[in-house]
This record gives C-alpha cells, sequence and structure tokens, in this order.
C-alpha cells in the first residue's frame, strides 16, 4: 500500500445511514487511531482503552450516534483488525456488543502496510483531510483538535498537496552550511515566556490544560511550537536545545511506548531517550538543554481525552546513555 491507495481505501468506505442520519463512526475511529499514532506510535488499543474516547467523538461529530463497539468491529478489515483477548480475528458479520468486547479484552490494530504509510511524516495528517471529507467544513477545525492531528506548520495546507515544482532552486553555498546561531539569553526569555503563559492556562483551566489549547504560543509576534505531536521531546527550530518533554496518557493496564517515571521522592523524573541512539537528535537537543542548564517542561498527560498538566521548570542533570534516559530535576540545574 502507498499513500495514494490509502486514500483511494479511506474514500471507499462504507457509511451507513440510520435513519437519514449519516453514521460516521468508522472515520471517527481512523482519526482518532491515527492521531493516536502521530502522538504515541502505537496502532494497536484494547477496546477498553479507546471505548470512552470514540464514544466522546461521536457524540460530538457523528450525526448518527452509535455505540462505540460498532466501528470497532466494523471497521473494513483491509485498514483493520479487531480481535478478542485470545489473539482471535472477530468475524465483522457478527455484532459484538461494548460489554462483550470489554468482557474478551477484544483489541484491534492497523495493519502493518498501512502504518508503513503513517511513518511518513507528512501521511496521517494528509489521510486526515480525506477522512475529513465525509464531515461538515465548519466542524473540521474542532473536530482536528479532538483527534489530536493539527499539523506543524509546514505541513499545512498547500504543503499537503504534494505539487511537484517546475524548478528546483539552487540554495548559495553558503546557506547549506550555515548553523542556527541561538544566544542563551533569547533561548531563556522564550522559556520564561512560555512558562507565564503554561500558569496562566492552567490557572484560566483550573488544573490540566486541553491539548488543543497547546498550539497557540506566541513570543514577540511569532509563533511558536512548543511540543511536537510526533514526538514526545521537542526542540522548536527557533531553539537549539529541547524545549519540552511528554508523557502520554495510559490507564494501568495498557503498555507505554516509553516507560518515564519518577523516584520514589517524586522529584527526579527518568525519562527515556527517543528510542536508543543517544545521536538522534531529540536526544541531541536534550543534552543540549543540560549542557547549557536551560529549564524546560513536562506535559504529563491525566486522562484519554488529551488533558495534560504542565511541570515547570524543570532541569536535566544527569544522562544514563546506559539505560538510555535522561534524569530530570524538579529541584534546580545540575551543579558545577
Amino acid at each position: 500500500m502507498d499513500e495514494k491507495g490509502l486514500h483511494e481505501q479511506l474514500r471507499q468506505l462504507q457509511i451507513a445511514k440510520v435513519g437519514n442520519k449519516l453514521a460516521l463512526h468508522k472515520p471517527l475511529l481512523l482519526l482518532w487511531l491515527f492521531g493516536r499514532y502521530v502522538d504515541e506510535r502505537s496502532y494497536a488499543t484494547t477496546f477498553e482503552a479507546a471505548e470512552a474516547s470514540i464514544g466522546q467523538l461521536i457524540n460530538r461529530f457523528s450525526p448518527s450516534k452509535v455505540s462505540a463497539a460498532q466501528p470497532f468491529w466494523e471497521l473494513e478489515r483491509t485498514l483493520w483488525t479487531p480481535t478478542d483477548g485470545d489473539g482471535t480475528p472477530l468475524p465483522d458479520d457478527l455484532p459484538r456488543s461494548a460489554k462483550w468486547l470489554r468482557d474478551s479484552g477484544a483489541r484491534g490494530s492497523l495493519h502493518d502496510e498501512l502504518v508503513d504509510v503513517l511513518d511518513e511524516p507528512r501521511a496521517a495528517f494528509s489521510a486526515a483531510e480525506v477522512l475529513y471529507e465525509y464531515f461538515d467544513p465548519r466542524v473540521v477545525s474542532t473536530l482536528s483538535n479532538a483527534v489530536r492531528l493539527v499539523p506543524p506548520a509546514h505541513l499545512r495546507a498547500a504543503a499537503l498537496k504534494r505539487e511537484t515544482p517546475t524548478k528546483t532552486a539552487k540554495l548559495p553555498e553558503a546557506s547549506k552550511t550555515k548553523k542556527l546561531e541561538v544566544s542563551i539569553e533569547f533561548e531563556r526569555d522564550v522559556r520564561n515566556a512560555v512558562f507565564a503563559w503554561l500558569r496562566t492556562l492552567t490557572t484560566k483551566n483550573q488544573g490540566p490544560i486541553p491539548f488543543a489549547q497547546l498550539t497557540n504560543f506566541i513570543f514577540e509576534g511569532t509563533r511558536i511550537p512548543v511540543l511536537n505531536p510526533q514526538s514526545g521531546i521537542h526542540k522548536p527550530a527557533k531553539l537549539t536545545s529541547a524545549l519540552s518533554i511528554k508523557t502520554v496518557f495510559r490507564r494501568p493496564s495498557e503498555a507505554r511506548p516509553y516507560e518515564d517515571e519518577l523516584d520514589e521522592k517524586g522529584r527526579i523524573l527518568r525519562y527515556k531517550y527517543r528510542g536508543e541512539d543517544p545521536l538522534h537528535s531529540d536526544n541531541v537537543a536534550l543534552r543540549n538543554a543540560m549542557e547549557r542548564k536551560l529549564p524546560l517542561f513536562w506535559l504529563k498527560g491525566v486522562d484519554p481525552n488529551a488533558n495534560y498538566e504542565a511541570h515547570f521548570p524543570l532541569w536535566l542533570t544527569a544522562e544514563r546513555p546506559e539505560q538510555h534516559l535522561f534524569e530530570v530535576s524538579f529541584d534546580g540545574p545540575p551543579k558545577d
């Protein structure tokens, strides 16, 4: 399967009607799965973990209201495989109730060839654009926030259309090798402004902050993304050091893609590398922040509705290469 083939399959979903209203539960399940994959690199889920979120999406965005169980067993098997708790595929002609799916430990996963397509950075967002065609255009902006599929600026609008340029501009040699030079004063100013902004959002929400509100930080008239939906570690393009780290919400019964954990006193966070390569750009960005003693913030997912607690300022105080992690302190920067 390639990207074009995926788009064709998405446009051929069998969309039922209940009365005279469209039942859009299949596109909503796919959008939730795509957003989850972008955010967490997880393409499988239990029904128990998905039920509440899918049910809320159906209630908000589907003209016809159905149980969250329906998309779980109805979604086309060319895209998705649901199984019982023992791994036996569920037949597509035998309806299952939400209670049965919960009690049997039902799971579902996107097909490997579909996941291979989603691994291309812009693919999930372009696939989402196809699925949005099923919905009233007036709700698409709200829906994209709800499923955590707000594309980074460089992937928006025309960038989502893979247009072939008629002429390739040649960059001057100097621009190819020029490195970004950022003063430590600028890095600190951005961080102080971000922390003040997070304080305001926390007060406004009386606690955890909805994901959608975390995409609109403006510094000196310029929008600076403060997190990356595709990664737990984020370094904005304008900075040389990581600004934020993120740990997604998981129910106790559900495995995490990365095992981030606090120490016994709750003052040191052991935050996993991106992968295992210490020279991955995300891990280098964290190391830069540690070496320059620059604070960052930690977003901790607290529920399946994409609400996050913001903890700041935190400092990277040690790197443990043999464990593929950094230690992050709530109590101040590393000592000389």
